[in-house]
């Protein structure tokens, strides 16, 4: 039996355990492929899941009441929620340091982006320190502006842009890294 996502969302407030499954399954893998680009820690990916659907659950109906937005989108949200509270409980720190030396960008270096799978891209993210990886998926992944991310995190919104442009820069480096190995 299909049902629509209205009838899903009922039947899971109802507590209906075949609809929650079905919920669970259609969102688990999207949920966690976001959970590892916070976290890049699998078993800590998978706690924030769970945590995350135990609050959408315990939230249907909320959502339901509201009778607008997207389901999914609001899924995202909770999940995006979960992963920066396990991030907040760890004390992330965000480098406030501006006088970073940079290597040199070399021009090539976005040709290479060019030749890489979003996979390889993937990767790359998740070798980025903690603090640079959340705002660079907050900014370039969730298309968070600067004022939210800074809510979001309790930074400012200059130091959620210096975290973006040091993650940048320090994807770049990588990229020169990788191409001057001859790894790309």
């Amino acid at each position: 039996m299909i049902l629509g996502e209205a009838e899903l969302v009922s039947e899971c407030i109802a507590g209906k355990k075949h609809a929650q499954a079905l919920l669970f399954d259609k969102y688990y893998e999207e949920c966690y492929a976001i959970a590892m680009r916070y976290l890049s820690v699998h078993q800590d990916a998978q706690d924030v899941v769970v945590k995350a659907f135990t609050r959408i659950f315990n939230n249907l109906s909320k959502f339901e009441r509201r009778g607008n937005g997207s389901l999914g989108r609001w899924i995202r949200t909770i999940l995006i929620n979960e992963a920066l509270r396990l991030l907040r409980k760890r004390k992330i720190t965000y480098d406030l340091d501006d006088s970073d030396n940079y290597l040199e960008i070399k021009s090539s270096a976005a040709d290479a982006v060019q030749q890489m799978s979003a996979e390889d891209i993937s990767q790359l993210i998740e070798k980025l320190p903690t603090g640079y990886r959340t705002v660079f998926n907050l900014f370039a992944v969730e298309g968070y502006s600067h004022a939210e991310i800074a809510e979001l995190l309790g930074i400012t919104a200059s130091t959620s842009k210096t975290q973006l442009r040091k993650a940048r820069h320090h994807l770049m480096s990588q990229l020169n890294k990788e191409e001057a190995y001859g790894t790309i």
